[in-house]
Order: structure tokens, then sequence, then C-alpha cells
């Protein structure tokens, strides 16, 4: 898998029958009910046996957040079917310009759109980026905030949406199995109630 840079579907289907992935998510949407630390010694042993293998404990990526701030709604809809196997999420926050330096990420933006945020620019490094169903992305909403860290907002973005397209990043040092891609938003259209918090 580390060779052909696949992503371990099998394995990751295994892992969740076992209750493996996502055991910090609460019980109330499929999880474990655990904590990050259990999460850290469970990711350890996969690593133990391949680095890439381990990273499939990341296809919660952007769960942290759901839990945190989404609403009980999204958390029914976006958080409930990853333990399960039923759907894998990410977190888009790297930019071309910024690393991930979270507050100077400024090229992607969403705009008002009546009852729709319409979401345009380009992610990085994306881990789960070609395999995702879905995503939460960082995006600028206030430019004009007198808070750097206020000028963003966060959306959870279906990857079949229209406007949306992913290139898997190929010829890494490593990690072969946990994908990895380039993301990038054209007019996507984004319902009011898909933003986080």
């Amino acid at each position: 898998m580390d060779k052909e840079q696949t992503f371990p579907k099998d394995i990751w289907k295994k892992a969740c029958k076992f209750g493996f992935i996502g055991c910090y998510i609460p019980e109330e949407y499929n999880g474990g009910g655990l904590g990050f630390l259990d999460n850290a010694f469970i990711m350890e042993e996969f690593t133990r046996a391949d680095p890439g293998i381990g990273f499939i404990l990341s296809v919660t990526l952007g769960a942290e957040v759901l839990i945190e701030y989404g609403s009980d709604a999204q958390k029914e809809k976006y958080l409930a079917p990853v333990p399960i196997g039923d759907a894998i999420m990410g977190i888009a926050i790297t930019e071309p310009n910024a690393g991930s330096d979270v507050s100077g990420c400024t090229t992607m933006h969403a705009e008002k759109d009546g009852d729709t945020w319409i979401l345009n620019g380009s992610k990085m490094f994306v881990t789960n980026g070609t395999i995702a169903d879905h995503l939460l992305v960082l995006a600028v909403t206030d430019p004009d905030a007198e808070r750097r860290h206020r000028r963003q907002s966060m959306f959870i973005v279906e990857t079949g949406w229209d406007g949306f397209e992913s290139t898997k990043i190929k010829g890494k040092a490593g990690m072969g199995a946990s994908d990895t891609a380039e993301l990038s938003f054209n007019n996507v259209e984004i319902p009011e109630e898909n933003m986080v918090g």
C-alpha cells in the first residue's frame, strides 16, 4: 500500500468494526466515548506496523471541531457515520501561501448570497482529500475583522458538490497509504446550515 500509495479500505473497515476509528467521538454519535489519549495509543500501535496504515485513524480529522462547535443536526449527519465506516472526513486548512498558519490563510473566500455561501479558492496537503465524503473547510468570511483570528469561518463541504475538485499528491517521502491532495473550490454553493459554530 505504501509503494502503490493506496488507502487501505479493507483495514479501515475492519478497524471501524472493532471500534478503533473515532474512539474519542461520543457514544451518541457511534463513537467509543473515550478520549484523545486513547486515540493516540491506538494510532501508536497501528503506526508500529506502518505510518501510512496508522493514518487510517485520521479519517476522523475535523471531528474534534464538530464535537466542540457543531450543531446537533451537523453531528448527526456528518459525525455519526464516520466511526461505523459509512463516511470519511477531513479538514482543509493549509493553503499554498500560508502553510498551516491558520490566521495566515487568506486565499480561500466564502461570500454570502442569500441563504448560501459561495466558496472559492484552493487548499494544499489535505489528508483524505480524494477519499473524503465531506470536509471541514476554513475560509475567509470577514476580511475586515479587526482581529485576524476572527476573519475566517469553517464550513462542512460535501465532496460531491459542483465546483469541488481534488487532485492526489503523489511521490511523498513516506506514508504513501495516507491520502493527501490538493483541493480546488470553484463557486461551490454551501447551505447556511453547513457553517460550523
